[in-house]
């Protein structure tokens, strides 16, 4: 029997077509225009003077830190003095870390999973006891149904107080604690209870942020919410043994989810919010808040364009529709950094396509302290 040959059209063709595809997707996210740049601060320094220094460094919209430790008459001087200096005003709210509510409703906090390589983090921590579990103070998810709740009233009582005037709010930590697998990473935020007990009633589908989103935006109304995502840990966080010879931040310990697990569940969560909120959507990519200033990812900053790409490729591996970067705005930071390392973040994070570049000037912090917490039968 003679073999069968292909046509000699249908490799060509098949390669045709794959270079045509790469090429389209490049061509959606690449900048065509120079993105917005706004600035992130406390919403009690948003004044005249600091407006009119904005607008000289091409600001051209301020998100201001909203909280319980502002009154009306705060948020309506910020108002003004955005309006009056014509800037876009935007409200920050940091929704998962909350200490006020961690404080009062310990149960209601991310866990740590039943890995227990976050105790190599914190040498001092006493490992849960018998009836107990870890838990990542002052994180409290929106994973729990009674801490959705919770968070939404919040949100109620602080958009009453704001002015009219003003484009949206920004969602921060809309996603599980850090370390939620037990890693000690940061940016591992996937998992909830991942095999320890459940001190709530935790949310089955992988929708919580979607519905969130989506339960803020009909309270607000016409103005926007920009739901804010973190990039789950990496390859390069593999335990060294993982590694074949490459170099490890040795974030996630023994863990090497980072290629299973994690992208997985990432993706799923993240498309959840894609199919249900229409609008922008934050990356938070904040290189040395995060930990990610090492010199492997190049001058300092550089991290940010992978954390945009972390997105690009773990969306399309696991079967969900790329992100356009015309929807995105980069989180990147202006805090506890020199003004040449801010500078050179705002033109990495621009180089990414992004619709906005949000300077944090106020600091957004992401770490967490172990406590152990009762479970209750």
């Amino acid at each position: 029997m003679k073999p069968r040959h292909r046509s000699p059209l249908c490799v060509p063709a098949a390669l045709f077509f794959l270079v045509l595809s790469v090429a389209a997707a490049e061509k959606q996210n690449t900048p065509s225009r120079a993105p917005k740049e706004f600035v992130l601060v406390e919403a009690d320094a948003v004044n005249a003077k600091t407006v009119a220094a904005w607008k000289k460094e091409r600001f051209s919209g301020v998100a201001a830190v909203a909280d319980e430790r502002f009154d009306a008459k705060i948020y309506q001087s910020c108002a003004k003095a955005a309006d009056d200096g014509g800037l876009e005003l935007y409200y920050w709210i940091e929704v998962g870390r909350n200490p006020w509510m961690a404080a009062e409703h310990p149960e209601w906090m991310a866990s740590l999973g039943i890995h227990d390589d976050w105790l190599k983090r914190f040498p001092d921590a006493k490992p849960p006891g018998q009836g107990e579990v870890a838990k990542a103070f002052p994180w409290v998810s929106i994973n729990y149904q009674e801490a959705f709740e919770a968070h939404l009233e919040r949100i109620d009582r602080l958009v009453k107080v704001f002015p009219p005037n003003h484009a949206g709010v920004l969602l921060n930590d809309l996603q599980g604690g850090p370390s939620s697998c037990g890693c000690g990473n940061l940016q591992c935020r996937w998992a909830t209870d991942y095999h320890v007990p459940a001190t709530g009633a935790k949310f089955v589908d992988d929708d919580a942020g979607a519905r969130f989103v989506a339960a803020v935006q009909r309270r607000i109304g016409r103005q926007a919410v920009v739901p804010v995502w973190a990039t789950e840990c990496d390859a390069e966080d593999l335990p060294r043994e993982k590694r074949a010879g490459e170099w490890t931040t040795g974030y996630s310990g023994t863990v090497g989810c980072a290629v299973g697990t994690c992208p997985k569940v990432f993706t799923r969560q993240f498309a959840a919010l894609e199919r249900a909120h229409q609008g922008n959507v934050g990356i938070l990519a904040l290189h040395r808040e995060m930990g990610r200033a090492f010199t492997r990812y190049g001058k300092p900053g550089e991290w940010i364009k992978r954390a945009v790409e972390y997105l690009d490729r773990t969306l399309s591996n696991n079967g969900a529709q790329a992100a356009s970067h015309g929807r995105l705005w980069v989180v990147v930071q202006g805090y506890d950094v020199s003004k040449g390392e801010e500078k050179s973040a705002r033109r990495i994070a621009a180089q990414t396509g992004a619709s906005v570049v949000l300077v944090a000037r106020a600091r957004i912090d992401q770490s967490f302290e172990p406590r152990n917490v009762t479970v209750k039968k």
